[in-house]
């Protein structure tokens, strides 16, 4: 057993154990415990990340929703506006209308009263004309008959012919 190569190498396996084995050992153990504590402090690191990060997700969660009940006040708001300027708009579309439509009768009455006063005029020269005409008629007839009559007396010679010449 003494003569064989595996016992001597064994025995220089445990010789090397023995001699730089606790420095291995500490070294090993070490680096483990080195690799550890780094270890620990990325998952640390990463916990805490995460934790910022979820909390900025609910808080763009609560900004999110902030904003969109902004966004329904301000379109509730518009809409309210929009109503309130038609109503308005119509008032005074209904306003206008009426002053059109009053203007519009004014105008109608006046011109209807022209209307009337023009066919007043013309009926009253017309009947001035045939008024004129019938008294020039009748003029011509009582200066006829008046001649006449003038004439007749003369015949009756009661008057000398040149009396009334």
């Amino acid at each position: 057993m003494f003569k064989t190569p595996e016992f001597w190498v064994l025995i220089a396996f445990v010789l090397f154990l023995l001699a730089f084995g606790k420095k291995i050992w500490a070294f090993l153990t070490q680096s483990l415990d080195e690799h550890r504590n780094k270890i620990s402090r990325q998952l640390e690191e990463a916990e805490r990340l995460q934790g910022e990060a979820l909390s900025l997700l609910e808080a763009y969660k609560q900004k999110h929703e902030e904003a969109l009940k902004q966004a329904a006040e301000i379109i509730a708001f518009a809409e309210e506006e929009a109503l309130t300027l038609k109503k308005e708009k119509e008032r005074e579309f209904d306003q206008f209308m009426k002053q059109r439509e009053k203007a519009l009768f004014e105008r109608m009455e006046n011109e209807k009263e022209e209307t009337k006063a023009d066919f007043r005029k013309q009926i009253l020269e017309e009947a001035i004309v045939h008024i004129e005409r019938f008294l020039g008629a009748q003029k011509d007839e009582t200066k006829k008959l008046t001649e006449n009559s003038l004439k007749e007396i003369t015949d009756i010679s009661l008057f000398p012919k040149n009396f009334l010449k």
